[in-house]
């Protein structure tokens, strides 16, 4: 009996020694915890910028690229021409006095088109917007390398376009007149932890031809009947 007693005694004076190693673990575990917390932190504060400035970089090439083609693949199986779009009036004596503009034309094109876009940028593939890790690095050797972050591109509300009409030397006597469309979609783009809003734009050519003799400087109407 005398045993069994002293071996209770002595189970009684371990367990507190035993419950203080264990606050001594949590506590060390919470303080692990919390400088790996503060340590992702900081890391995060340091490349969120380098990640951003990256992001809005990439999504601007590759949208550009992707609006550009997209486009001109529309504008080539229309087979519109230039005569489709401007008309050319003359003097009496053949000289050029005004190119006038087929509105109409003009106005359906820029419907399509700014369709075109905003489905071309929704069907971006991430695989494409993705940035590599080491990319952020600013280490040459680790460019491209590492694991890829995940960047998503989402067309927001309306695309918008302008035409404008540019006249350019094309040799003696000869100057190039182009119908362009600015074409300007706001975009956001996801992160992981963050969102951006930007407005990427391009310049397609739609139509041009060159004309031979001298072009007033002042030579394009708008809207023309």
């Amino acid at each position: 009996m005398h045993l069994r007693y002293a071996w209770v005694r002595r189970l009684s004076r371990r367990r507190p020694r035993r419950s203080g190693k264990r606050k001594g673990l949590l506590w060390s575990a919470i303080l692990g915890i919390g400088l790996a917390l503060l340590f992702i932190w900081a890391v995060d504060l340091q490349l969120r910028p380098i990640l951003e400035a990256a992001a809005r970089a990439k999504v601007s090439n590759v949208v550009t690229r992707t609006l550009d083609g997209a486009i001109s693949d529309y504008v080539a199986e229309l087979g519109l021409g230039y005569r489709d779009l401007i008309r050319m009036e003359t003097d009496e004596n053949g000289r050029i006095t005004a190119l006038v503009s087929d509105m109409a034309a003009l106005n359906a094109l820029r419907t399509r088109i700014l369709g075109i876009a905003v489905e071309a940028v929704d069907s971006l593939d991430r695989a494409e917007l993705a940035i590599p890790a080491g990319n952020l690095t600013g280490i040459n050797l680790l460019s491209g390398k590492g694991m890829e972050l995940p960047v998503e591109v989402v067309a927001v509300g309306t695309a918008h376009a302008e035409f404008e009409s540019s006249l350019s030397d094309a040799g003696i006597n000869q100057t190039r007149h182009q119908i362009l469309l600015d074409v300007t979609v706001a975009v956001e783009i996801l992160l992981p932890g963050s969102t951006l809003n930007t407005e990427i734009g391009a310049q397609i050519p739609v139509a041009e031809t060159v004309i031979v003799g001298t072009v007033p400087d002042t030579v394009l109407q708008w809207g023309g009947a």
